[in-house]
């Protein structure tokens, strides 16, 4: 079995060397894990990082949104007959010494999707913006009152799952109402009411630097699309 480690990247090239040395001391050969980059269309210097990395990687023209770059490294990963794919942030908060426990997760304890939280005991959440940590509690408590599903960090991207669990991709995923934030959400969604999941939250990192912009998540649009998806993923009556 091999595992796809699929990262996108938009201009992250002041903190792609910190993440590209991090990834080298953490190659989990015992578990056949490769990393790819998704370069998404990058203007500034990120290609170049990624490049001089000698890590693989995929190089977009143009940036069409995150959702996109990782469902190109989901195509990817089932192209090359890849068992299992582990999602990583491009610009550093999550932390690829942390992909292990996600692996053990899905070997030994035979989970097929895991997401990452940073609210549960044992997770960090540094320098996380105040209003982002309050809307993410507001919706998981949404989901817990509405939806009867108790997830105590529903927009974190750190996850990792068996590749095999998504048998309609191309016509149910692969749609441009889903190329920016809605594919994770989507599919999200989706899993947490298929009963061919077998689903576990553990505890991350999710760490943001004390100063200067980290995320490109807009505060209205981004955060409506990720509430949208999520629900929709839910009602979904398609199958994964």
């Amino acid at each position: 079995m091999k595992t796809l480690c699929v990262i996108p990247v938009y201009n992250e090239d002041n903190r792609l060397i910190a993440l590209i040395d991090q990834i080298k001391s953490y190659k989990y050969e015992d578990y056949n894990l490769t990393y790819i980059f998704i370069n998404n269309g990058s203007t500034d210097k990120s290609l170049k990082i990624i490049k001089n990395s000698k890590i693989k990687y995929l190089n977009l023209k143009s940036n069409k949104g995150v959702g996109y770059a990782l469902m190109i490294g989901y195509l990817y990963a089932r192209r090359y007959d890849f068992s299992h794919i582990v999602h990583l942030a491009g610009n550093g908060k999550m932390k690829p010494s942390q992909i292990k426990i996600f692996l053990d997760y899905l070997f030994k304890k035979n989970y097929n999707f895991i997401s990452g939280s940073r609210f549960l005991d044992g997770s960090s959440k540094k320098n996380n913006p105040v209003i982002r940590l309050l809307l993410i509690r507001i919706f998981s408590f949404f989901l817990k009152i509405i939806f009867k599903k108790n997830i105590s960090d529903p927009s974190c991207g750190f996850r990792a799952f068996e590749t095999s669990l998504f048998s309609n991709f191309n016509k149910e995923y692969f749609k441009k109402e889903l190329f920016t934030y809605g594919y994770e959400y989507y599919s999200f969604g989706k899993v947490i009411n298929s009963k061919k999941t077998n689903f576990i939250e553990i505890p991350v990192s999710m760490d943001y630097p004390s100063a200067g912009k980290y995320t490109k998540i807009r505060p209205i649009i981004d955060w409506y699309i990720m509430a949208k998806f999520w629900i929709k993923g839910l009602l979904s009556k398609n199958e994964l």
